[in-house]
């Protein structure tokens, strides 16, 4: 069994595993109502969630119309009291996320990159934290290996990361943290990263309270681009209602420009505009 498909496999397992938890949920002091206690971050491009975005690049690339779309989810599977008086939780998260050239006959797939982690998240209000260790690995598309002379590279590694997150009033959002990438491939990738961003909550709800204006914003540095800005911000609403299957819909529009999150084509510098529903459950 390849990678691909064993990731695929994995988020199959996550997605069953998930519905059958909403739909009969256990019971005792580790129930924590299926809620992740680091909550998703909105703008980060490389958040484990289900979404479907088209994105307008107005520069680099060679692209002008795309289709991205992600596959996965942060399912934890134990959660605790903790003797401070807080919580922290274990779990797993798995995704893929997919690129499309829309301007070709066949929509031909650009790049899919693959993560997998563990993750071990702390909540004790106002704060959250959350340690991981990831894999992941990146692939470019077939039809454009046909198509063109690009060259594949083999592009993977293994990384831990710290994230620390601060909550004013349920309504301003701020969290910061940094990775360190191991076992890498190439060789000669640099392994530090940071990463720091807000996140703002109308503190009003709207249409029966099912609605929320929210906006984010994401910065990312890497030591591999020389510490430039990989800069992306959101903007748009939240959906919540026991009625559907996700905890929460997001319709967002968002700006990115920066080195490319597509793994093959991460020393690319892009700027896009996107339009997107994004998916939690």
């Amino acid at each position: 069994m390849n990678f691909s498909r064993f990731c695929f496999f994995i988020i199959t397992v996550l997605i069953f595993s998930g519905t059958a938890s909403a739909e009969a949920p256990a019971k005792g002091p580790a129930q924590n109502n299926g809620k992740d206690l680091f909550a998703p971050l909105i703008a980060d491009p490389r958040w484990p969630h289900f979404s479907l975005a088209y994105q307008y690049y107005t520069h680099g690339g060679g692209l002008k119309n795309v289709a991205a779309v992600s596959f996965g989810e942060t399912l934890p599977f134990y959660n605790d009291d903790t003797p401070s008086g807080g919580r922290w939780q274990a779990g797993i998260q798995a995704a893929v996320f997919a690129v499309f050239d829309l301007d070709t006959p066949s929509w031909d797939l650009l790049n899919e990159d693959y993560i997998v982690a563990l993750p071990v998240a702390y909540k004790k209000e106002p704060f959250s934290g959350l340690i991981r260790v990831y894999h992941q690995s990146s692939h470019i598309g077939d039809e454009l290996l046909l198509r063109s002379r690009i060259d594949r590279v083999n592009f993977s590694y293994q990384a831990a990361d710290l994230k620390l997150s601060y909550d004013l009033e349920k309504w301003f959002r701020f969290y910061g943290g940094g990775e360190y990438a191991f076992s890498r491939t190439p060789r000669d990738l640099k392994p530090w990263a940071t990463q720091y961003g807000f996140e703002i909550k109308c503190p009003w709800k709207y249409w029966s309270k099912a609605v929320v204006p929210v906006a984010g914003a994401d910065f990312k540095n890497r030591e591999e681009n020389d510490w430039h800005s990989e800069i992306s911000l959101s903007a748009g609403v939240w959906i919540e209602s026991p009625k559907t299957m996700w905890h929460k819909v997001h319709l967002m529009v968002g700006y990115y420009n920066g080195n490319s999150p597509n793994g093959q084509f991460r020393d690319e510098l892009i700027e896009f505009l996107s339009l997107g529903a994004h998916f939690y459950f």
